[in-house]
């Protein structure tokens, strides 16, 4: 959308930049529209820089946290209130971190888990699970 924009926007400038009434002989013809071509082709270069830029931006946004599920609960009938929680932080390939805190009167206990593809490499409380299931829906409407 960016690149049709400051396209379009150049070829406007161009069309400015064309003086008819500088045009006397052929070789005045031939001088504009060579002018015209190196601009055209810096345009389009310019462009295609900015097409790889935004295409590496996308690849590498693959790897950022992006997709978050949020559970809280109440842990115990000694805790007070939902002040435990599950949070699901992944990617788009399903990978990231869940952060469990158990809360009790008190104490506080925070564990973390790494999350690859969507599978943990320990056992996971009923919470963690609906967490990580919450991030990969987001996942898969990306």
């Amino acid at each position: 959308m960016i690149q049709i924009f400051l396209y379009n926007k150049k070829r406007k400038d161009l069309k400015k930049e064309i003086k008819l009434d500088d045009i006397k002989t052929y070789e005045d013809m031939l001088y504009q529209i060579n002018k015209l071509y190196e601009k055209d082709h810096e345009i389009e270069s310019k462009i295609r820089f900015i097409n790889n830029r935004c295409d590496k931006l996308k690849e590498n946004s693959t790897y950022a946290i992006k997709n978050i599920g949020l559970v809280r609960y109440k842990y115990s009938d000694d805790a007070g209130g939902n002040l435990s929680f599950s949070l699901a932080l992944m990617d788009d390939n399903q990978n990231g971190l869940v952060f469990t805190n158990i809360s009790l009167i008190d104490s506080n206990s925070l564990y973390v888990r790494r999350i690859r593809e969507g599978i943990s490499d320990v056992l996971l409380m009923e919470e963690e699970k609906e967490a990580i299931k919450q991030a990969i829906e987001k996942v898969e409407k990306n």
